[in-house]
């Protein structure tokens, strides 16, 4: 249990302070831009039995200029190059997949959370509801994520890592009205 509670520890906590660690290099996503191995910009680390590791993250924020307009939000997930890193030796066309279902899972509640701001009364005050409705989101997102982990084996199991791609692809199928 507590080697579950560890990672999900990690990063809800990288979240909590994604705007102030993000770097300048970052990819946001695109449907026609998928990830490279020359998006994978941070320092491996060795000896550690880990083929690689991404920082993504789902930026969200609000505008309204007065109390008679009405909210705009922005929400989307974008890739940190430079704290995202892959080990060279264990580089393959399955661990790419890998990497790439992460960001599209970033996308797919970037999109549910755009839906279910479309249609939220913010109210005289937008600013708890928005809140609310962003940590929310980011608790379903850690854990699809954490089960996509686990499923999959951290990319290992070929079978389940298709398996979470189909799936996940047809969730941003499904959500395409709400692309951005």
């Amino acid at each position: 249990m507590k080697w579950l509670f560890i990672p999900i520890l990690t990063l809800l906590c990288s979240f909590v302070e994604a705007q102030s660690l993000s770097s300048m290099d970052t990819l946001q996503w695109r449907s026609s831009r998928p990830l490279t191995w020359e998006d994978f910009k941070g320092e491996p680390i060795d000896g550690i039995g880990l083929t690689g590791e991404v920082f993504c993250m789902n930026i969200a924020n609000f505008e309204r200029a007065n109390a008679f307009q009405k909210v705009r939000f922005k929400v989307f997930p974008i890739f940190d190059r430079p704290k995202s890193w892959i080990n060279n030796d264990m580089k393959s066309a399955d661990a790419l997949r890998y990497f790439q279902v992460i960001f599209n899972l970033y996308e797919v509640h970037a999109r549910h959370l755009r839906k279910e701001l479309s249609v939220t009364k913010f109210g005289a005050d937008p600013n708890p509801v928005f809140q609310e409705k962003y940590n929310t989101s980011m608790a379903l997102l850690m854990e699809e994520f954490n089960q996509f982990r686990k499923d999959t084996k951290m990319g290992v199991d070929k079978n389940a890592l298709i398996a979470w791609e189909t799936k996940v692809d047809g969730e941003l199928k499904s959500l395409e009205a709400f692309l951005k």
